[in-house]
């Protein structure tokens, strides 16, 4: 069982919450699950991306997950990266994106600029297949293809406007 809080699309904890696997769960209008994920920028461009194990399903994403019962994203993300590639973020560190409303889901994103050897990384199996480097056009070719969320063209949007402030 994993309780998840329930976000409203103002990005705030309802006060509801929601086990992750009740399929039975009907979100009423302006409820979501909410999930935490980070675009972590090497010094040569390239954004690390995983391809979540096939028990996930079997896609490729920013490292990430969902924001457990009582958990803040910012919390979220550095405790999802350090379990599924044993990476040790702080905090103070990492540039707050906002978030976008996307289906029954809220995405909090995240931009960390660091350089990370993918070959020092300690991978969750149970979470995670593999992890690359991938270039922007790379990234919109695996969405264009399916390979990624949709979600993901306005997410790396966000990076890139970031990065040009």
């Amino acid at each position: 069982m994993e309780i998840l809080d329930i976000y409203n699309n103002k990005g705030e904890v309802t006060g509801k919450t929601v086990d992750r696997y009740d399929e039975e769960y009907v979100f009423a209008e302006n409820e979501y699950m909410a999930i935490a994920q980070i675009y972590i920028e090497n010094n040569a461009g390239y954004y690390l991306i995983e391809e979540s194990a096939k028990k996930t399903g079997n896609r490729f994403l920013p490292v990430g997950g969902h924001i457990a019962h009582g958990e803040t994203p910012y919390e979220t993300i550095v405790r999802e990266v350090l379990e599924e590639i044993g990476l040790d973020i702080s905090k103070e560190d990492i540039a707050d994106l906002g978030f976008i409303v996307d289906d029954s889901r809220i995405r909090f994103i995240y931009y960390l600029k660091k350089d990370v050897d993918i070959s020092t990384l300690t991978i969750q199996p149970e979470e995670v297949k593999s992890v690359k480097y991938m270039t922007v056009d790379e990234i919109k070719d695996y969405i264009e293809k399916g390979l990624m969320h949709p979600s993901h063209n306005i997410l790396v949007k966000m990076v890139l406007d970031y990065k040009n402030r």
